[in-house]
């Protein structure tokens, strides 16, 4: 923004609002989790113009716990909670993506209808595998700030390594200096350690479909218990094997050693018991995998996603 521009934004945003309402139809307006409050001005001429609003919630904050903010991001965000809860009250429903979020919703507010709504994948599945890779690849890709559980998959993993397990961990995407200072210390340290670093979508998911193991190992925090990982049903649908911890609404959709391998958070030894079973025993592993798609498949897919979500809309 600039003080040039933000007087043309506005009138050409709302121009286009009220371009698109239909007198004769049901109009709505969903925005992300937090209403930014530079977008407060489209919220409420979309309100005044007869929108119903609704929200989809991700997240219980963007400063939780767990997660790492500049101290302008954070008076931002603290800004936007503001505006945030006036809005939420004069809204017509909220998706939610967790149990908790719902709950926490019915408490501050007892009128919104809500609708729990996980996130939705397409099916990423590459060829089927028949044996594990030599050495077993093991991946994570996303952020690496303390939320993520990096620092326990490294450990698990070299706990592995150490035992004679054949395996590599490749690592993709991207965090702030302070946080891949750790990941840079264990790469100098292991040459079983590839870091690929951020990579287009395309390339990430051939790198997920290559890979054999595909990790999520989210502390126990605020941030992952209110939230739920997308990377987790994005796994799930590559068809290969998934490594989880139980955080958030996990044990919901996913159950250990039937669709996928379920471990408690912040704890590298169970990481590294669980990649020697997969290891040890591939075709077990293979087959907990195929569970996992068929999960995907009645959780996560578009299609079913998509119904709920339209479901929802059309009671509003």
């Amino acid at each position: 923004f600039s003080i040039k521009t933000i007087g043309d934004y506005y009138k050409r945003g709302k121009a286009k609002l009220k371009e698109w309402y239909d007198s004769k139809k049901k109009n709505i307006l969903i925005f992300h989790t937090n209403l930014p409050i530079e977008d407060f001005v489209f919220f409420k001429y979309a309100l005044d113009l007869g929108y119903k609003i609704l929200f989809d919630q991700v997240e219980t904050s963007y400063i939780a716990k767990g997660t790492n903010a500049s101290f302008k991001r954070k008076c931002y965000i603290e800004l936007c909670n503001i505006v945030t809860n006036y809005a939420y009250k004069r809204a017509a429903g909220s998706f939610v993506i967790s149990t908790a979020l719902k709950s926490q919703n019915e408490e501050k507010y007892p009128s919104m209808p809500l609708c729990i709504l996980p996130n939705s994948t397409p099916v990423l599945i590459g060829k089927q595998k028949y044996t594990l890779s030599n050495p077993v690849k093991i991946l994570y890709s996303g952020t690496y700030a303390p939320k993520d559980g990096i620092r326990f998959l490294i450990e698990g993993f070299l706990i592995a390594a150490k035992k004679n397990i054949n395996c590599e961990l490749v690592l993709v995407g991207k965090g702030n200096e302070k946080d891949m200072q750790y990941v840079r210390s264990a790469i100098s340290k292991s040459s079983q350690i590839n870091y690929l670093g951020f990579l287009s979508d395309q390339e990430l998911i051939n790198v997920m479909q290559d890979c054999d193991i595909l990790a999520m190992t989210r502390n126990n925090s605020i941030f992952a218990n209110y939230g739920f990982p997308f990377k987790l049903s994005e796994y799930l649908a590559t068809g290969n094997i998934v490594l989880a911890t139980r955080v958030g609404d996990v044990d919901m959709y996913l159950k250990d050693q039937y669709d996928a391998y379920l471990i408690e958070p912040e704890s590298a030894e169970q990481i590294a018991n669980a990649i020697i079973d997969i290891v040890e025993n591939p075709q077990k592993a293979l087959a907990i995998a195929k569970n996992g798609f068929k999960t995907m498949q009645v959780r996560f897919s578009i299609e079913q996603v998509g119904k709920t979500f339209i479901s929802f809309l059309q009671q509003i």
